[in-house]
């Protein structure tokens, strides 16, 4: 895709160039927002807010155990021997090692899924973008995501590969 921007600006200063950009059909589209837009990332991210919700409350509930037992060693440990006080520190030292790894692992299995669905769906817009290029006859179709400064609104066809998008695989699931 980059390759393809760079070679716009020489194209263009050709003599033979400039008479292949005026055939050229160019139109945009912003993936972010098409991801964001179908059905199926509609309803993926309803899936992945509640995945987030289940596993934010367990966490939250391991650092309200945490916080209690943290709590309750400082109340009592000027009570406590040397060695059971360095008993209940290692094993504080050891359930916080726990909640660190369990956020971590929680944050890992999030990633990996919204990863996932994001791969799924962004291959299917890309098909669905490749058939309104081949039947509108589009000489280049760019993303306008973080590459593109200025562009024409009338040739941004993100609404009509959300639209498209939504017809072949809106009912599949």
């Amino acid at each position: 895709m980059r390759t393809a921007l760079w070679m716009i600006p020489v194209l263009l200063t050709t003599s033979t160039g400039l008479a292949a950009a005026q055939d050229m059909k160019v139109a945009y589209v912003d993936m972010a927002q098409a991801l964001n837009d179908v059905e199926d990332g509609k309803s993926a991210k309803g899936k992945l807010k509640a995945d987030f919700d289940v596993k934010q409350k367990k966490l939250d509930e391991l650092q309200t155990q945490f916080k209690a037992k943290q709590e309750d060693f400082e109340k009592k440990k000027a009570m406590m021997k040397e060695d059971v006080r360095q008993a209940k520190r290692d094993e504080l030292e050891k359930d916080f090692m726990q909640l660190q790894q369990t956020y971590s692992q929680l944050q890992r299995e999030l990633i990996d899924a919204e990863g996932k669905v994001t791969q799924e769906i962004s291959t299917r817009l890309k098909a669905v973008i490749e058939k309104i290029g081949d039947r509108d006859s589009y000489t280049l179709i760019i993303n306008i995501g973080d590459t593109v400064l200025y562009y024409k609104r009338h040739q941004d066809i993100t609404a009509e590969v959300v639209k498209e998008y939504n017809r072949q695989y809106g009912k599949q699931k």
